[in-house]
This record gives structure tokens, sequence and C-alpha cells, in this order.
């Protein structure tokens, strides 16, 4: 249990290694995608809004903006996280560029880095295992699915083998990766759902974040909502596989996200994910209420 949380949250790690609350300040570094540039489409996956997941992200050098959206911030250090699209996706120098930027900050203890299993070159590779010698550094590999018939249906341009590939490829380096997964994908069912999490699990990553498919406006997934071709899940049917994936996750893997942050000015559904304190209120409630619940 920390701070009342049924789940191994990624909080309890922080404190047991920087001895104090650490705070994920989003960052836009300026990447891109090869989904995104013509490399493999221009449109994205079929769930991207037009920044890339970071639809709350601050520009790198505005720290001081970054950490003055955090509510009821209290005394901690920060792990300046390169959020939006793929930020792998670059040359060594522009990303070292951002790098030694956000690490003259003296309250930013470490940093994460998202990207997509498809983009980190042998060139990136021993950037990274030179900084992870230096920092504190997480690899957010974005899986969603370990499914191809999903990967594909997604648009993700990738395949499941591309990402073990690379997720072992960091694992060797004694890289720390967080593996992205989603639930509520399009055509995929709660066996598929836990499955990914097994999948997952047997690989023992650092951390995993999950959240619930949502549906932004201008996206192919919109227009599949529109069309009746997809619905999302309810918050009760997340709520109710999530705890069967914590389960499956067990103690050993930290948990750094259960919801999304969609922007609300361009989410069509779900409405109740908007409200991220509410539904983690309920989904505690229902892991303690429930007979086994993670401890």
């Amino acid at each position: 249990m920390d701070n009342g949380l049924r789940y191994n949250s990624i909080t309890k790690y922080y404190k047991k290694t920087f001895g104090c609350t650490v705070y994920k300040l989003a960052l836009d570094i300026g990447a891109t995608c090869p989904n995104r540039d013509g490399k493999l489409d221009y449109n994205g996956c079929i769930f991207c809004s037009g920044a890339g997941s970071g639809d709350y992200s601050t520009q790198a050098h505005n720290l001081d903006i970054a950490k003055s959206k955090l509510k009821n911030k209290q005394i901690g250090k920060y792990i300046a996280y390169f959020q939006s699209f793929s930020n792998t996706y670059m040359l060594v120098s522009r990303l070292d560029k951002y790098v030694k930027m956000v690490l003259q900050d003296k309250e930013v203890c470490g940093i994460s880095i998202s990207t997509r299993p498809d983009c980190i070159s042998q060139d990136m590779l021993n950037y990274l295992i030179d900084l992870n010698k230096h920092t504190h550094l997480v690899i957010e590999l974005g899986l969603q699915s370990a499914f191809d018939k999903t990967l594909k249906l997604i648009e993700r341009g990738h395949t499941f083998k591309d990402f073990l590939d690379t997720f072992n490829m960091l694992k060797e380096q004694n890289i720390k990766v967080c593996v992205h997964i989603m639930d509520g994908l399009p055509q995929e069912g709660i066996a598929e759902m836990l499955e990914t999490a097994r999948v997952v699990s047997e690989l023992k990553p650092h951390s995993v974040k999950i959240h619930c498919t949502y549906v932004p406006k201008d996206t192919k997934l919109a227009q599949m909502y529109y069309n009746g071709e997809y619905s999302p899940l309810t918050m009760q049917e997340y709520i109710e596989i999530l705890a069967k994936q914590l389960e499956i996750l067990g103690d050993e893997i930290y948990i750094e996200r259960l919801t999304g942050d969609g922007d609300r000015t361009s989410l069509i559904v779900p409405e109740w994910s908007l409200h991220k304190r509410y539904f983690l209120n309920q989904l505690n409630k229902y892991l303690a209420n429930k007979k086994g619940s993670i401890d």
C-alpha cells in the first residue's frame, strides 16, 4: 500500500530512490514521428491527436512554466519528461541539447523519454547507454497492444516483434523501460487486454503506464465512433479490467499511470475520463472491496 493506493505506485519508487516526492514535467522538445513525417504515414495512429499525446506539455526551455502547472506542489524534485511524439526520432546532437538544458536545473533529478520501438538507432542507443550512466533515465516505450492485428488496425506502423527487439536491447543495457499499453482499443475484448498485461508482466519492465482509449476530434478513431464502428469502455468496465491487469502485473512492476489526460477541448468520448481524481478514487474503492485485492 502507498498512500492508500492498492497497487505498486511509482510514487513509492521515487521516494525510495530520491528521498522525496518527485513530479514529472511534461515537455515538448519539437519531436515528430515516422507516422507523421511521411516515413511511414502522415496521419499518425488512429487515436493520435495533433499534439502527439502531449496536449498538456510545455516547451522544454520553459521549465518554470511547466512547474507552475502542477497543482498543490510541495517540496520535491522533478523528472523532465520528453512527452510529445517520438523523442529519439531525431539527431543525437539535438536530443543531447535538450538533455543538457533541463539537467542544468538543480531540481531535475532524471529524464524520461517517450518514443516508439522503431525509433532507436544504434547511434541513439549508444547515446542512451552513456546518458544512463550520468542521470536517472527511463525510456517510455509505446506498445499499446501485444497483438499484431490490433497494431495494424490502429496503424501503429510497427509489430510486436519490433517492440520486443527494442525492449530487450534496452534492458540488456540496464536502461529502465516504462511500457505503455492501452485498454479498449477497437476490436479488442477482455481476453486480449489481459493477455497484453500478461505478456508485459513476463518481460518484467521497470514500470508500466495504462490508460483507456479515448476519442479525440479530427482522428480516424473519431470517424469510426461516428460511423458506429467503435464504442469506448465505460468507467466500470475499465475499472474491472484494470483490477485484473494489476493482479497480473503483480507487485514487482511499478505503475506510473492508470488513466490518460486527454484535452477536454478535443475529447469526444468517454466523458468520464476527464474526471481523473474521481476515477482513481472509484478504482481504489473497487480494489479495496475486491476479494484478493492488491496491497
